[in-house]
């Protein structure tokens, strides 16, 4: 809003010499006490700190030149809420944000439009008019009845500006209870306060006003800005720090996110450059920071947590916080494998330099970090979990697949026997079906074994992948001792032989079986049966 507008006259144009006389006179014309002294030398101090040619080449008093023109009570402009509200840019509490009008082409905003925001007495609260008495910024507390109303339509009623607060932000981005309709107000070009940026701002500087400085979440500056890696820009506050790049723009991180950011080593660590400023995750259980290389992650009450580059890529895919991964539970962190792991409420997702970032959960990470994980035989995982043609669910890794009738009945199948089982024998479809426990180790054997529902699966090095029925034969097999007794690995696969018997060659002998008797005999090598 604009308040009232001024219906002073402008002041005169002088000469330097005589702008150098009225300054003194002015010193004189008050009390010529020591404080008075000091009061008006820290103005001028201002003037020529925040605009020293504008104060040297242009009329105006020093007072002018730091909180610009309409600075008094009298010519009927409200005071800026920072002068008055302990440095914060924001609404006092008994106030609330009820309308604005910009100035175009702002020095104040690096020529971009400037933007006034009024803040109104609630209704029911209360506040008594007055003239501002601090600083250079002596104008009007409460006076002003009037309201431009774009903001916070559902308070009804037009009660006293309290204060401005200034953005270079267009409000309804600063405040979604902001409307769009436009009001502009060029004669406040020049209003501002000692607690404002003065003209021509760095980034950072605009970016803290635009939060609400001393009152924003990042509390008071605790350094000066100054330069930061790969030609950026940085500064310090109490609760956090803005930084700035040219690829990026100016953002904040604060509180929590702020700690973790630092401890990874900020600009210089894994993630880089804030690319966007704290966002709520959308059921609002937390909060996330995007950066250059990842994101991230507070979760209220719970963890902060740091997940990077092709990772991060993959959950935000899936839904991120929202999706049925969850919040992460860990940072991403190396994995064994040469690959790195990111561990998540729903699950786990894992990459390497050979392989995307594939999630892996439920049952099937139980199976997979029993195997060994990324570390184990089945390396890291090359595809999602996906559906079977009959009904079940399976997993692609590089070293075999993880496979069952369905999400609650996962099994580990070693690649060398995944091979033939998914080929040769047409899968679950086929004469094996589904496995019903995992690739298995022979005990003092280089060798492999996987029970199916319709077979019995084993592998060496010597033998290859041999499969027989889970019938006599295989209780015989087993009552022998297995791969571990003195039959050794299978070295064919369960064939029919002559009378219709069926028969499975080993390394040191063969098991027949006759349907017709239902008798199964062992013939050992050398003889011995």
């Amino acid at each position: 809003m604009t308040d009232l507008l001024p219906t002073t006259a402008p002041a005169p144009k002088s000469s330097l010499a005589q702008r150098v006389v009225e300054c003194m006179s002015n010193v004189l014309e008050r009390k010529s006490t020591r404080r008075w002294f000091l009061i008006r030398a820290a103005v001028v101090g201002s003037a020529m700190t925040i605009d020293p040619l504008g104060y040297v080449l242009k009329p105006g008093t020093a007072y002018a030149s730091v909180c610009g023109s309409a600075n008094t009570c009298g010519a009927g402009w409200s005071v800026f809420c920072c002068t008055i509200n302990k440095g914060a840019n924001t609404c006092p509490d008994y106030s609330f944000v009820a309308g604005w009008w910009k100035v175009d082409a702002s020095a104040f905003c690096l020529g971009a439009p400037r933007y006034y925001i009024d803040c109104n007495r609630r209704p029911g609260r209360s506040c008594s008019c007055r003239c501002n008495r601090s600083g250079c910024d002596r104008r009007r507390v409460c006076c002003n009845v009037f309201r431009y109303g774009q903001c916070n339509t559902q308070i009804r009623g037009v009660t006293e500006v309290v204060c401005r607060i200034i953005t270079c932000t267009p409000p309804w981005e600063w405040d979604r209870a902001c409307g769009r309709s436009v009001r502009t107000e060029q004669t406040t070009a020049s209003h501002t306060s000692t607690c404002l940026p003065g003209k021509n701002p760095s980034r950072i500087e605009i970016k803290y006003q635009d939060l609400g400085l001393v009152g924003s979440a990042l509390g008071k500056p605790t350094a000066k800005e100054g330069s930061a890696k790969r030609g950026g820009r940085k500064r310090r506050y109490e609760k956090g720090l803005i930084l700035w790049h040219p690829d990026h723009g100016a953002h904040a991180v604060h509180g929590w996110i702020a700690t973790r950011y630092r401890d990874s080593g900020a600009e210089g660590g894994p993630l880089g450059y804030p690319r966007t400023d704290h966002r709520s995750v959308g059921d609002r259980s937390g909060q996330v920071v995007r950066f250059e290389r990842g994101t991230i992650y507070r979760k209220w009450g719970g963890r902060t947590t740091m997940v990077l580059t092709r990772a991060d890529r993959r959950y935000r895919k899936l839904g991120g916080p929202r999706g049925r991964l969850g919040y992460p539970t860990t940072d991403t962190q190396d994995a064994q494998g040469s690959g790195s792991v990111t561990s998540f409420e729903g699950g786990a997702i894992f990459m390497s330099p050979d392989t995307d970032a594939v999630e892996v959960t439920g049952r099937a990470l139980t199976v997979y970090e029993k195997a060994g994980g990324s570390a184990g035989p089945f390396g890291f995982p090359v595809k999602p979990m996906s559906k079977v043609s009959t009904g079940g669910r399976k997993q692609r890794f590089e070293g075999g697949l993880l496979i069952g009738p369905n999400p609650r009945r996962i099994y580990a199948v070693r690649e060398v026997i995944r091979h033939r089982w998914m080929g040769e024998m047409k899968g679950p479809d086929g004469p094996w079906g589904f496995p019903v426990n995992s690739t298995g180790s022979i005990t003092d054997k280089d060798g492999l074994w996987n029970a199916f529902q319709h077979a019995v699966v084993y592998w060496s090095p010597d033998t290859g992948v041999r499969w027989f029925s889970r019938g006599p034969i295989y209780q015989q097999y087993r009552r022998e001792g297995g791969a571990a007794g003195p039959l050794g690995f299978p070295t064919t696969d369960e064939r029919t032989v002559s009378g219709g018997r069926v028969q499975v060659a080993f390394q040191n002998g063969v098991i027949t079986h006759d349907p017709g008797s239902g008798e199964t005999t062992v013939a050992r090598a050398g003889g011995s049966g």
